[in-house]
């Protein structure tokens, strides 16, 4: 894949999936998925894609689209914690960002939810039957920590710590 637009929609989508927190990570996971760019050809891509780094809820930096933020995205980005109860997951974020997550959640017609509300800083997600709110907070879970991608390189080298996605 060595094709400008097949890369940059590659980056677009390991920026919505993946804490990335430098080019050089970027680097790495590109090359995991069989793309061998260097550091100038990626510091243009992010440029021409528009994406640039966000401080999340925790903190940290890391590279984020302004147009292409996807549910995975946020949900890295602003809930620092998922629970459930009967029918109900609750997410809690940081103050003035449940209304983004609760909208995204909507949008991304999530497995097993039937609506959201939300407060300043929690979001309420109402399961659909059969589902339970433990179920949908498994999901929600499971899409705010992706796992890896299998690494193309062989050896012995340790794999490095790139494309961390956040609990």
């Amino acid at each position: 894949m060595t094709d400008r637009t097949q890369r940059q929609d590659l980056i677009a989508q390991l920026v919505a999936t993946y804490e990335i927190a430098s080019q050089g990570e970027l680097v790495e996971l590109l090359s995991r998925h069989g793309v061998e760019v260097n550091q100038a050809t990626v510091s243009r891509d992010l440029e021409q894609l528009g994406i640039g780094k966000q401080r999340g809820a925790d903190g940290t930096l890391a590279y984020a689209g302004t147009e292409r933020q996807g549910l995975a995205q946020l949900m890295r980005q602003f809930v620092t914690a998922i629970d459930a109860s009967g029918n109900l997951a609750v997410l809690k974020t940081p103050p003035g960002a449940a209304a983004t997550v609760a909208s995204a959640i909507d949008m991304a017609d999530v497995a097993g939810t039937l609506a959201t509300l939300q407060g300043d800083d929690t979001v309420l997600v109402v399961a659909r039957e059969p589902a339970t709110g433990h179920d949908v907070a498994e999901t929600l879970r499971a899409i705010k920590t992706p796992t890896l991608p299998a690494r193309r390189v062989t050896g012995d080298e340790e794999p490095a710590d790139v494309g961390r996605a956040q609990p």
